[in-house]
Parts: structure tokens; C-alpha cells; sequence
């Protein structure tokens, strides 16, 4: 990734290391976490039982490096209840693995976050856990935690879960990593939710290739992303922006989901070809783009001195985005929205020496859109014609 400007000389107190979990706040964990073992080929690893004292109940999956939580209230009260009734099943927690906790923390204090719960120590006979709980944007929270001294499963408390049969019988998906998570902000609060992050978890801005293009009239949306020191944890925010269309896909977010919050998440894989034929396979549902769009990628190579190893008839036919310039290429392809409300959906990508987020497919996606509709109204032009 390309690193953005930090000053010299400047304190650095405590660190973000590596995505260590989300956290799904949904009505039913244990349907939604299945969802995610058959069509996304999550295995699962652990889970904790409902107690009269903390009444959830939580499913833990986890796919290589990527650990998804689903937790659900068993009763009528409570704070999942009240966030699900506000927002249906959504991103809860973006769990961060930190190093020097106490330092980053008390930065957090200083820098004048919101500390929803203060540094915590749970331990069972793998070690001890310690984390703390920050707001941030909308509902949601982030969970910064040490597990330096704790060797288990994921937390304290949960207790080791049986694989999917299913996962026996159907292709493997090879997602790796998740390579970023991408929210959206309420109208006006783009600068401050990116600047919480710079004041309190000691991240910078992320300048990325996206940054050089002006694509408002096309993607109608302003946006910004911050890194970790390590450039292992990356967050992409957006805002509303005046466009060719009515509305931004930010605004529609806001108002479906009720307050600013996060909108994909952002899979990475090596080979994304084989990915999407694996996921179509399990029965994922896929977004579909018109043919217009690889004629416009084919015309757009062919001037090109970039080469790529994927052939774009393979492209189209797995529902695949290529966004590309002169140094290297991004391939992506998306879910449609994996729950009753259009706030969440997954991104699947692969990158060969590209670190945008596909800010040109809005451009050429556009164009493959108005291409297929002049091509449209041609050919009714000529059946009028021909009557």
C-alpha cells in the first residue's frame, strides 16, 4: 500500500496490529452464521451459551484469517435488542488486535473518545485476554484487545464447535484476509469519523490511486480511508456527493440502516476466478453487470501496456470487475445484500500491485449502461422503422 505523510519526530502510543474479528449483531445467530458456513465456506469454531447473567448467545466462525462472530439476544431487553430494532442485522464491532493496550487507550481518552467499556482482563486455562470497548461512527463500536498471553480458541468462555458437513461436500472458497472494511456516513460527518481515527488509534490517511480521479458525477460519493502503522488494517468512509444520479448509494445506506455504519466488507483472495465459480457454486448470490461493461474493459486494454493473467471472457463470465492503470490491476466482484435490509453486502477482490477500491468500475460500469440502453433504443428505432 502506499503510505500516506506522518511527521517526523512524533510519539507513537500504542498500536493497531491486524483485523481480529467483527462482531454481526442479528436476530437469529445461529441461522446467519450458517448462511455464512454454506455460502461463504466459513468453518465453525467456537460458540458461548446464553446465561442469566449476559443473555447472548454467540457463533464463531472463522475462514484463514477471518473470524466472524453472530450474536443474538435471548431476551426482550438489552442493548442488541434495542440496535436490531433500530437497524436490523448489522455490523455491530470491528475488533482490532492492538499492541500496548493501556497507551492506546488512554490516547483514546485524552484524544476525547467515547470509552464504552474500560480495559477488561477474562482468563480460563489458555491465558488471559484483556481489551477495551470505543465508539465510533453511528451504533457501532470498535474492540481493541491484547490476547498476547492467551493461546485458546478465540475468547474466554466459548467452547469448541463441530465443523459443517457441508464444507466436506462443497468447493472451498480460498478467502484469505479481509483486506478492508468500508462504512458510510451520515451528510457532514465524513472529516470528523476520519479524523477520530488519525486522533485516537494512532492511524493515517491512506492516499490510493481512487484519490487521483474526479468520479463525483459518477460514484456520488466523497470518500476518504485511514491505516494502521503496519498497513495491515485498512477503512474506507464515504459520504454523500452530488452526481448524475438522484441519490448516493451513501445516503440510501443511512436511511435503510438508520444512522452511519458499515456497508461491505471487503474479502481478499489469490485467485478470484476460481472464488466466484466456488461461491456460485455453493449457492452465494452474486451481483451481475451487462456485457456493455467487458466491451468497454476489452477496448480499454487493447490501449493498454498492461497485461493481465485473467482473460476477460473469464471476467464476465464469474460477474468480475477489473479496475486497472498503468502499474497494475484490482479484480472485484460482490454479493448482493446478505440480510432483509440493503446495508450489508460482501466484496470479494484480488490485487496485483493496485491499492484503489475500484473507483473506475462507477465510471465504466456507467458507461456500460448508457451503452446498452443507446444500444436498446437503436434496435427499436429500427423494429418501428421496419413496421
Amino acid at each position: 500500500m502506499t503510505k500516506g505523510k506522518k511527521e517526523n519526530n512524533v510519539k507513537m502510543e500504542g498500536k493497531v496490529l491486524n483485523f481480529d474479528h467483527l462482531i454481526f449483531w442479528v436476530a437469529n445467530a445461529k441461522t446467519a452464521s450458517s448462511y455464512f458456513v454454506t455460502r461463504f465456506g466459513f468453518k465453525p469454531i467456537a460458540q458461548r451459551e446464553a446465561t442469566e447473567e449476559n443473555p447472548v448467545v454467540s457463533y464463531v466462525l472463522k475462514l484463514n484469517m477471518i473470524t466472524i462472530v453472530f450474536q443474538s439476544p435471548t431476551t426482550a431487553n438489552g442493548d442488541i435488542t434495542d440496535d436490531i430494532a433500530a437497524h436490523g442485522d448489522f455490523v455491530k464491532d470491528v475488533a482490532f488486535e492492538v499492541e500496548d493496550l493501556d497507551s492506546l487507550v488512554r490516547k483514546a481518552k485524552d484524544g476525547g473518545a467515547e470509552v464504552i467499556k474500560g480495559i477488561t482482563e477474562e482468563k480460563d486455562d489458555d491465558g488471559v485476554v484483556r481489551y477495551a470497548v470505543l465508539k465510533t461512527y453511528g451504533d457501532n463500536t470498535h474492540t481493541l484487545i491484547d490476547r498476547s498471553k492467551y493461546n485458546g480458541l478465540f475468547l474466554p468462555g466459548y467452547k469448541a464447535s463441530e465443523d459443517d458437513i457441508l464444507n466436506k461436500i462443497l468447493p472451498e472458497t480460498n478467502l484469505m484476509f479481509i483486506d478492508h472494511v468500508e462504512g458510510n456516513m451520515a451528510d457532514g460527518t465524513l472529516e470528523d469519523a476520519t479524523t477520530w481515527y488519525e486522533k485516537n488509534l494512532n492511524m493515517h490517511r491512506f492516499w490510493c490511486v481512487d484519490y487521483s480521479h474526479d468520479l463525483v458525477p459518477y460514484s456520488c460519493i466523497n470518500s476518504t480511508s485511514v491505516i494502521n502503522q503496519n498497513e495491515t488494517v485498512l477503512l474506507s468512509l464515504n459520504e454523500a456527493a452530488k452526481g448524475l444520479r438522484p441519490t448516493s448509494k451513501a445516503t440510501e445506506f443511512v436511511k435503510a440502516l438508520g444512522k452511519s455504519g458499515v456497508e461491505h466488507v471487503a474479502l481478499y483472495t489469490d485467485d478470484i476466478v476460481t472464488t466466484m465459480r466456488n461461491l456460485k457454486a455453493r449457492g452465494a448470490e452474486i451481483i451481475t453487470w451487462p456485457a456493455t461493461y467487458y466491451e468497454i474493459i476489452k477496448e480499454k486494454l487493447k490501449d493498454s501496456p498492461l497485461k493481465i493473467a485473467e482473460s476477460v471472457d473469464s471476467l464476465k463470465e464469474e460477474n468480475i470487475l477489473i479496475d486497472f492503470d498503468e502499474k497494475g490491476y484490482m479484480l472485484q466482484a460482490f454479493t448482493k445484500h446478505v440480510q432483509a435490509r440493503p446495508t450489508l453486502f460482501i466484496e470479494v477482490l484480488q490485487r496485483r500491485n493496485h491499492r484503489g477500491f475500484g473507483a473506475m468500475n462507477y465510471k465504466w460500469v456507467f458507461e456500460a449502461i448508457e451503452r446498452l440502453e443507446s444500444s436498446k433504443n437503436l434496435t427499436d428505432n429500427s423494429k418501428e422503422n421496419a413496421e
